[in-house]
Order: structure tokens, then sequence, then C-alpha cells
């Protein structure tokens, strides 16, 4: 019966070390999935700012075009 103490005891530590890291993942996606308006509010900035990159470019190319 000595035997099976031991085995237990590293059962436990594997099975415990199992539960921590499933807890700590879950517990990133739950708080990444959170905030989709926050993402939603930088992607509407950063189409934003390409909008007006288009705008410049644009307006460069016609410059460079009356240069001509």
């Amino acid at each position: 019966m000595r035997p099976w103490a031991g085995s237990w005891r590293w059962i436990t530590l594997v099975l415990l070390a199992w539960g921590t890291l499933l807890f700590y993942i879950g517990g990133h996606l739950v708080r990444d999935s959170e905030h989709p308006e926050r993402s939603s509010r930088e992607l509407s900035k950063i189409l934003a700012k390409l909008e007006r990159l288009k705008q410049q470019n644009e307006d460069l190319r016609r410059m460079a075009e009356s240069l001509r």
C-alpha cells in the first residue's frame, strides 16, 4: 500500500497544474471577449485614417498632374 501513496500525490499535483492552466487560459479568453466595442472603435479610427490618407494621395496625384 505504500507505493500508491506517492502516486496519488503526483496525480493530484498534475490535476492541480492542469486546473490552474485551464483557469489561467479561460480568464484570458473571457477578458479578451469583454471589449468588442473597444475593438470596433479602434477599427473605425483606423479606417478613418486610411480614408484621409487616400484623400491626401489623390490630392497629391492631382497636384503632380497639374505640375506636368
